[in-house]
């Protein structure tokens, strides 16, 4: 991990109240891993305001161009200040951080599982494990037609994928936990990584614990630190003979087998 000034060369809108940044750092798209994030300073270099950084998962990397991507929405103060920046203009930020996957071992079959901006960490994955020789399938549901955009993004990969969303604008219409399981057998051959709201990793979990199918969550957590210093951002973990332990998303995560997560 090092503390970085990267220039950005795009920032667009994605979807209503999305943006994509593309930064220039050779040294994220060399080091940096799957399910991996960057903490991003979103105040001006004169102040303070917010004072914290914030946690972005790498959305994607272009090695050709030492070009990273990360995608993000519009909430507050810091989030508002990162999309008033412009082409040329230079971001700190620290990374990569986390710990991140090893897609060079594990199962051929991989099944990305993902809700909403949960998508983010998903997509490189997805390009990652392509690289590798992996068959990768998406399912991802959303709440409407805000990140249509994507589809493009999955288009342009070549990955196999089904889309569902709550309206019904856009691919199927229905939640994305609902559908998962017309093929646990068939499932239970993959990989699998899940990101998104908590009340869909929540059902999945559950799901998935009837069928004894094994899957990766990536938890998204506010963050103060970034390094494992503050413990801020600990969840707790299940452990054998009804044990608890409380591990970092920052520095043990932000990946961790969803069973052994305790939502509370």
């Amino acid at each position: 991990m090092k503390l970085l000034n990267s220039e950005i060369l795009s920032n667009q809108q994605y979807g209503p109240g999305i943006f994509k940044m593309e930064l220039f750092s050779p040294y994220i798209v060399r080091n940096v891993m799957a399910g991996q994030f960057v903490n991003i300073r979103c105040a001006p270099n004169d102040g303070t305001d917010p004072l914290l950084r914030r946690p972005f998962s790498v959305f994607d990397i272009e090695e050709r161009f030492n070009v990273f991507s990360v995608l993000y929405m519009v909430k507050g103060k810091g989030t508002g200040y990162m999309s008033s920046l412009r082409k040329g203009d230079t971001v700190d930020l620290a990374g990569p951080m986390g710990s991140g996957i090893d897609l060079n071992t594990g199962s051929k079959d991989i099944l990305l599982i993902g809700g909403g901006m949960g998508i983010a960490p998903l997509n490189l994955i997805a390009k990652m494990a392509l690289a590798r020789g992996k068959n990768v399938f998406i399912m991802a549901g959303f709440r409407d037609s805000s990140l249509l955009r994507w589809e493009r993004d999955l288009v342009r990969m070549e990955v196999k994928y089904r889309i569902f969303s709550e309206d019904g604008k856009w691919g199927e219409k229905g939640l994305v936990s609902e559908y998962i399981f017309e093929g646990d057998r068939f499932y239970k051959k993959h990989e699998i990584y899940v990101c998104g709201p908590v009340e869909m990793l929540k059902i999945i979990q559950e799901k998935l614990g009837r069928y004894q199918i094994s899957a990766t969550a990536l938890l998204e957590e506010k963050m103060a630190c970034g390094i494992g210093v503050c413990m801020g951002c600990v969840v707790k973990i299940r452990g054998k003979n009804g044990s608890f332990s409380y591990k970092r998303v920052c520095r043990e995560g932000p990946a961790f087998e969803l069973s052994e997560v305790v939502f509370e």
